[in-house]
């Protein structure tokens, strides 16, 4: 994808999440702020020109759906576009200040997936404040970096 492309899919999420109670809702709450925190990530990294901004679409590491002219998607493997989660896959390329902290306050809040989604731990407001923090920052950054180049 290219940085326009994950910035709308920033604000419908950001749209999405507002409507859920952090609590109640936590998983569809905690999937929203992930992968909006996911998408900045990958803006940032095309921003800095350390991956590909291509109009593609990430299945597995290193495999993309790729369109084509019929209006189908192809498998395709190709080079580092965008990640599915901050690790997976690495970024081999040395990143900047700013979004390696981006990338690190991602996996803040992703290490609440597996316990609070998958194992049925019972989020807590304190879990909520720390991931909701950390996604916020995260968008902060990211818009510190696009403003920065402009």
């Amino acid at each position: 994808m290219n940085v326009n492309s994950h910035l709308e899919k920033i604000a419908r999420l950001e749209s999405l999440r507002a409507r859920f109670d952090a609590l109640e809702d936590f998983e569809l709450w905690f999937w929203a702020g992930m992968t909006g925190g996911t998408h900045a990530v990958n803006a940032a990294l095309h921003h800095a020109g350390i991956t590909a901004a291509d109009d593609v679409y990430a299945a597995q590491p290193g495999v993309y759906l790729v369109p084509q002219p019929d209006g189908t998607l192809r498998h395709a493997f190709r080079p580092l576009g965008d990640v599915l989660h901050v690790g997976r896959p690495a970024v081999k390329a040395p990143v900047p200040e700013d979004i390696a902290s981006m990338m690190h306050l991602m996996e803040s809040v992703e290490q609440y997936r597996d316990p609070c989604v998958r194992h049925g731990v019972v989020p807590t407001a304190a879990i909520v404040k720390e991931c909701d923090t950390a996604v916020l920052e995260c968008f902060r950054l990211l818009n510190q970096r696009l403003r920065s180049a402009s």
